[in-house]
């Protein structure tokens, strides 16, 4: 049996500072600690190779517990990165507060207890830590209680605790009622940036209605299911390419989370995705500037001590390079991209594994845009090969179908013309499979035959703007139109009529749009 890499993954997953704690929390111990050893070792190699670690120890007398020795290196690791948790989110803080005052209890120092809990409970209020409030509670129930044995005057009693217990059960299950809102649309958004038919509109409707009224009867109980429901809505008119109402949801959300820091520390996530949604918006309304400042904004939150976990780190790198890309391809400025693709071919590098495929898969499109806005065509293709040749399942499908039609315009531009022949060929099986199917798919496989593989004239004026022409009538159906969120098939066709750069030819229109 191939042993198991955890151990390693593990280990390579750690950041320096929390490599760091680690070495510091061990050099704490008495003694000759072989768990360091084994640490430096596997840390140093690339490729997990247990046979090799063996061999290097083989004089230790450890090595004859191997395994014994690799779970106790696991168990210091994961203690280290409890304790740094302890120290930096607020939820992990109470838990352990909690057990202490536990102790207390066991002790019979109810007075000390009392202290400590009003302390903790303040915080949890602060934080609505709803889950830890009721633990909290049951704590306090337990020593009103014991206070009046003593003869102690309490001003709580059991009965207030019990209304204060059901408020916070009204708050939890408020935002029950919002997160299953959410999770209908979860599905949705994972597979489309932007809706593609009237099914996916009436799902979103759906959603807006029973969200809007759940706000209408139950309000916002907490910060955090106002933030739930602006989420929601917000997610749900990117979906629908309300680019005006998603400006002013998702700056909203912004506020609400600033206004209140606690809940930021609470909803991370939320509050950087907010910001990846606000740079789409600046880019479509040509707002250039602010669009960049919500770029330095979103790279800023690295430095922040609030957003120092791995996967908070991994999604400030995947919001803030993607937007960045995304802004300079819709200004037709893909030069000025190139210089910060080395900072993101070593953030895949430094996280590979660990960005989901969503992410992956935008990434792999926004590098592919770039290349071929500056003629790169060969690395465009390397990375549109790397959404079409991989199985995402119902992941961005929207993505992956366009990039099969961006991956037939590259074999034309680089002029592979007996490979073009199969690659369409296999574009139209691929295509006419598909359970839903778009005209615009169908319209532009018969129109880039006649462009592309029909030698009679294809290649004159008249053939682009025929196809330019053809274009225009089925992007009429708003549903068909959003293709061009995707790639701007409008820039490629001006850039053959008039002889200029795809790039050039995004300025131009871009200048010329209202």
């Amino acid at each position: 049996m191939k042993p198991s890499n955890q151990l390693f993954d593990l280990i390579k997953s750690l950041t320096p500072d929390e490599e760091k704690k680690f070495m510091f929390t061990s050099s704490l111990q008495q003694g000759d600690k072989n768990y360091i050893k084994l640490f430096n070792y596997i840390k140093s190699q690339d490729i997990y190779d247990e046979d090799d670690v063996k061999n290097h120890f083989k004089n230790e007398v450890f090595v004859q517990h191997f395994a014994s020795e690799k779970n106790q290196l696991l168990h210091h690791i994961l203690r280290s990165l409890r304790l740094q948790r302890q120290e930096s989110i607020m939820s992990a803080k109470i838990d352990e507060e909690i057990k202490n005052i536990q102790i207390l209890f066991n002790k019979s120092l109810y007075k000390q207890s009392r202290k400590q809990l009003s302390i903790l409970k303040k915080k949890a209020q602060d934080y609505e830590l709803f889950y830890s409030l009721l633990e909290i509670i049951e704590l306090e129930k337990v020593l009103v209680d014991m206070e009046a044995h003593f003869g102690e005057i309490n001003y709580r009693t059991l009965d207030d605790l019990i209304k204060e217990e059901n408020n916070l059960f009204t708050q939890i299950e408020n935002i029950d009622a919002y997160e299953l809102q959410f999770a209908k649309l979860k599905n949705l958004a994972s597979r489309l940036m932007i809706v593609r038919s009237s099914e996916d509109v009436k799902v979103i409707s759906e959603v807006l209605k029973n969200t809007k009224k759940i706000a209408d009867k139950q309000g916002f109980q907490s910060n955090k299911s106002k933030i739930l429901y602006l989420y929601t809505i917000g997610i749900a008119h990117v979906l629908l390419g309300d680019m005006s109402e998603v400006n002013k949801i998702f700056s909203e959300l912004i506020i609400a989370l600033e206004n209140k820091p606690e809940i930021i520390s609470e909803m991370p996530e939320y509050y950087i995705t907010a910001h990846g949604y606000l740079v789409r918006y600046c880019a479509i309304k040509k707002q250039y500037t602010d669009g960049f400042k919500y770029i330095d904004k979103l790279k800023s939150l690295s430095l922040n001590e609030m957003f120092k976990s791995t996967n908070l780190q991994i999604s400030i790198f995947t919001q803030s390079y993607i937007t960045e890309i995304l802004l300079y391809s819709y200004i037709g400025q893909h030069d000025k991209a190139i210089p910060i693709i080395p900072n993101i071919l070593k953030g895949l590098e430094k996280y590979e594994g660990k960005i989901n495929d969503e992410d992956l898969i935008r990434i792999y499109h926004s590098l592919a845009m770039v290349y071929f806005g500056v003629g790169e065509y060969n690395k465009s293709l390397h990375w549109l090969n790397r959404i079409i040749n991989t199985n995402y399942n119902e992941l961005r499908q929207d993505t992956i179908r366009i990039s099969r039609l961006i991956n037939l315009i590259i074999h034309y531009e680089l002029g592979n013309e007996d490979l073009l022949a199969y690659l369409y060929k296999s574009n139209v099986r691929f295509f006419s499979q598909q359970e839903q199917q778009y005209k615009f798919e169908s319209l532009f496989l018969d129109l880039f035959k006649k462009v592309a593989l029909l030698k009679r004239n294809s290649k004159s004026n008249e053939a682009y703007i025929k196809f330019k022409e053809d274009l225009m009538v089925v992007f009429k159906d708003k549903f068909e139109k959003n293709a061009l969120e995707f790639f701007n098939f409008y820039a490629w066709l001006d850039a053959k009529i008039h002889n200029i750069s795809f790039a050039d030819a995004i300025r131009i229109r871009r200048l010329n749009s209202v």
